[in-house]
């Protein structure tokens, strides 16, 4: 019965390494799609805030060159209508 009962066990151990390897390489495979979509919005964000950068400069005019391109900020700033929109709602639910 002993005999058996090892061979059970030595068949259990070897199907958890078996289901545990197979997770490992799932997880792996997981981490490398992520940084791969990290990449890509990364990617993507670049290319917006570029975009927004050159056409800032475009509408500031040729005549002050790289100076505009400089003075564009690196992150988004809000709309003052937005802001105002925002508070109008606060108000309306009763917070200031």
């Amino acid at each position: 019965m002993g005999l058996f009962r090892w061979f059970s066990t030595k068949h259990e151990l070897d199907q958890l390494r078996t289901d545990f390897d197979a997770l490992k390489r799932s997880f792996a495979q997981v981490q490398q799609e992520w940084d791969a979509t990290v990449d890509r919005v990364a990617k993507t964000l670049r290319r917006i805030r570029r975009a927004e950068q050159a056409q800032a400069v475009a509408e500031a005019g040729d005549d002050e060159g790289t100076d505009a391109l400089a003075s564009v900020p690196a992150s988004l700033q809000t709309s003052p209508s937005r802001l105002d929109r925002i508070r109008e709602q606060l108000a309306e639910k009763g917070r200031t």
